[in-house]
């Protein structure tokens, strides 16, 4: 990039960053203008109460002592926010790793985005599904539909929310059913052909007694990478998912809520883009030698030539009881039990390309968990509150991959071994000698992973001043846990009759499906724990200092363990991850309730930081995962609001320099030839320093009985890398991108019709670059979406 483009997107970034910080500005002058009228001010002017569940009961979020950042039920609607793909627009130094839904990963503040292949680990953000632990991030890749809110808790959440917390968690509750009738109908359509409905009633079944909640959708949305080859284009996505609901009150003080779920994904999956082509000598000139062309393409038309299937299911099933018990000023006890059932199937033709070369390589998730969570909370607004519990789960996970190799693999690698595969009838690897002879060839392999995990703990915010502005507040939380792991990887066919020697050159380009065998078990326990003191300096302002610590389980490589990688820390084991947090900061509201400004400083540090790292052998890479070293995250976090009459603005800015502590021994880019790089100092993986986002909102009724609103979202992030070995070829550039929305409401707010763009302004952009691959000289990475316009129709029953 010139200095002169370097310079012009700096300066895109700085005025992003101004006009929001402007935009601030004036909402807090003019939030003071309308202070000093004296005319009184009617409830809409004021921000609403917003209520979290972060201490394991409801509170109003600007009382509780930790960074939390919510998204309501009608933002959610508004701005049409379906999946985390959408949500990490939403968070400050949030991010979200997703190639399909097995492969979901999400960080915070750096913290927890460890990459491609994490079978063997658990992720680094906690993910709660009303009120229930959910085990691999992937079970909730889809769709979310009829959600009351969604709060992100940053820093280590281990005293309340579990072990593997270290960066944050995600709380997702849904709509309760009501004694009140109620229901509601929506239905979009927009460009690529999307297509959804969304639909929800709620009501008694017996007064006072039994009340019922049915939540149903359905969404379709064409691929928008043109597949060359003739086949449907890539990264198309269906889903489907219904919830019942039954809440119960056997008296005023007993209540059980009872949820039934299933859902559905199909992913036509995105197969990355090549970009640019480092090494000529390699994959292009074979494939032009045979006669092919490699297609090259970028962020703007992001245009694949894949001939074979790729594609992604997943099956979710659950099924959860609450059963709520107030004792009065005995306190309450809370009963969460649940049993979850995930099934995820991928199908790849992984050489990306119109060669018959791998036209089938997958991985299929079986993931079966059974929770139980029982807590006792004191009664609320005493001196002292406490909340104390225990926790248990059984977690099982089966790993069913699997590679077949065509007539054209020769093309695609070059030869894994002259020994193996050596001259034949005066013919070489590269010239086909043994092209039928590979057709067919397939491994398979099977991994199972079993975890068992029990926890007690306790939190007790204690106000020992007579005026309450003075809390203490202190949680400890030990846990135990069983984990054990079997591989097995075997020939599944072998149609050309290759020896061993040569099975064994191929099973080195299995990826998760290799030949070979391999047991492990381990025990792992953990403290976590956090103390804090606030101080409500006024009624609407306070301040916060916390220290906490998490813990995050150890784990198991997916596959057997090399002796040959362990200089760059594999092993059949990965270590545990410890995180201590340091934070400070202030919650406050000013101009009686208008504008709210939240400002947090946080410095951490994670030792035995688990990543996954690949090494070039040959043809491919050997993937594994390993401790890196320690990683440490330090930066500060700004969030506004204001309301303003008719116009609402909400924003954050945050700063988060996230770098490799320790980590003197990673595996290098491919441009290198080096064994081992130095990252200790550099910015990690996924983690822009820099993270904004701004929405304005105005609301007017110009017509009696309507009410038209403008809403205009925009976000920035500054540049990223998106390989953990920092590869020059996987910079992300920095990039911002706006969405607007234009509707009315109609019948007294009951019917809204909404016409919007996202992508504004069209712009190319890349959410994963995967950086150079040596053994075939490309570089290629995922484009974001390009602009998608279309319109929304909700109609409120009531």
């Amino acid at each position: 990039m010139t200095k002169q483009k370097r310079g012009l997107r700096i300066k895109r970034g700085l005025a992003f960053l101004f006009s929001s910080s402007m935009l601030l500005t004036v909402a807090q002058a003019r939030a003071a203008e309308v202070a000093a009228d004296p005319k009184p001010a009617v409830e809409s002017d004021r921000l609403e109460e917003v209520m979290v569940t972060a201490r394991k009961r409801s509170e109003d979020v600007q009382t509780v002592p930790t960074p939390v950042t919510t998204i309501s039920a009608q933002t959610i609607e508004r701005q049409h926010l379906a999946n985390f793909t959408n949500f990490q627009y939403k968070f400050p130094a949030f991010s979200v790793y997703l190639t399909n839904p097995k492969q979901q990963n999400l960080g915070i503040r750096g913290i927890g985005n460890n990459g491609f292949n994490t079978d063997g680990i658990d992720g680094s953000v906690g993910i709660f599904v009303d009120g229930v632990y959910t085990g691999r991030q992937g079970m909730v890749s889809g769709d979310f539909s009829d959600i009351a809110d969604i709060e992100l808790l940053r820093g280590p959440q281990g005293t309340l929310f579990g072990k593997n917390t270290t960066a944050g968690a995600v709380i997702i509750n849904s709509k309760l059913p009501t004694f009140t009738p109620e229901a509601s109908i929506e239905a979009t359509a927009g460009d690529y052909n999307l297509r959804e409905v969304k639909a929800s009633v709620s009501g008694p079944l017996m007064q006072d007694k039994l009340a019922a909640r049915i939540s149903a959708f359905y969404s379709d949305r064409d691929g928008n990478y043109p597949n060359r080859s003739g086949r449907p284009d890539a990264n198309a996505r269906q889903g489907q998912g219904v919830r019942v609901q039954f809440l119960a009150k056997a008296n005023d003080d007993v209540t059980f809520r009872l949820i039934l779920q299933h859902t559905e994904q199909n992913f036509n999956s995105t197969g990355p883009v090549t970009l640019s082509v480092y090494n000529p000598a390699a994959l292009q000139a074979r494939m032009a030698a045979a006669g092919y062309t490699l297609l090259v393409s970028d962020a703007s038309k992001r245009e694949v030539n894949i001939d074979a299937p790729l594609t992604a299911s997943t099956h979710a099933n659950l099924v959860s009881g609450q059963l709520d018990w107030n004792l009065g000023d005995k306190g309450q006890i809370t009963s969460i039990s649940a049993f979850q059932n995930w099934t995820c199937f991928t199908n790849n033709d992984n050489d990306y390309t119109q060669l018959n070369a791998i036209p089938d390589y997958g991985s299929c998730n079986v993931e079966r968990q059974w929770s139980q969570e029982l807590r006792w909370a004191s009664p609320k607004d005493r001196p002292v509150e406490a909340v104390a519990g225990v926790f248990l789960s059984k977690q099982y996970l089966g790993v069913n991959s699997r590679i077949r190799f065509g007539n054209q693999y020769y093309i695609w690698a070059a030869n894994p071994s002259a020994s193996a595969f050596p001259t034949l009838g005066g013919k070489t690897w590269a010239q086909g000698a043994y092209a039928d002879a590979i057709a067919g060839f397939g491994i398979r392999s099977y991994a199972s992973f079993h975890t068992d995990t029990s926890a007690v703990f306790g939190n007790v915010v204690w106000r020992p001043m007579e005026d309450r502005k003075l809390a203490l507040n202190l949680g400890l939380r030990q846990t135990w846990e069983d984990r054990d792991y079997a591989y097995s990887g075997w020939v599944e066919s072998n149609l050309g009759n290759l020896n061993a020697a040569q099975v064994t050159a191929m099973s080195a380009a299995g990826a998760n499906a290799q030949v070979g065998r391999a047991t492990d078990s381990l025990t792992d326990k953990s403290l976590s724990g956090q103390v804090g003191v606030s101080y409500r300096v006024t009624p609407d302002v306070m301040a916060y200092v916390n220290a906490a610590r998490g813990h995050k389980s150890a784990g198991f490589n997916l596959l057997p363990f090399d002796p040959n990688t362990a200089v760059y820390g594999a092993a059949q084991d990965v270590k545990g991850e410890t995180s201590d947090n340091i934070e400070a900061g202030f919650k406050s509201e000013w101009f009686d309730h208008r504008l709210l400004l939240n400002v947090t400083a946080f410095d951490t540090e994670v030792k035995n930081y688990q990543a996954n790292q690949a090494i070039g052998v040959g043809n491919t890479a050997v993937k594994f995962l390993a401790n890196v070293g320690s990683l440490r995250s330090k930066g500060v976090e700004i969030e506004s609001e204001a309301r303003l009459g008719d116009l609402r603005l909400k924003g954050f800015v945050g700063y988060d320099k996230a770098t490799y502590a320790s980590f003197h021994n990673s595996v290098c880019p491919s441009q290198t030839t080096a064994l081992t790089c130095d990252l200790t100092g550099r910015q990690v993986a996924w983690a822009p320093k820099w993270t904004s986002s701004l929405t304005i909102d105005y609301s007017h009724s110009f017509v009696s009985g309507t009410t038209s609103y403008i809403t205009l979202d925009g976000n920035w992030r500054s540049t990223q890398n998106t390989t953990i070995t920092l590869d020059p070829a996987a910079q992300i550039k920095s990039y911002a991108l706006a969405n607007l929305r234009v509707g009315t409401l109609f019948v007294n707010n009951r019917l809204d019709v909404q016409v919007w763009a996202e992508n504004l302004f069209d712009k190319a952009y890349y959410i994963n670059l995967l950086g150079l691959t040596k053994s075939t000289g490309l570089i290629q990475g995922y484009p974001g979406n390009p602009r998608t316009v279309g319109a929304t129709v909700r109609y409120r029953f009531q």
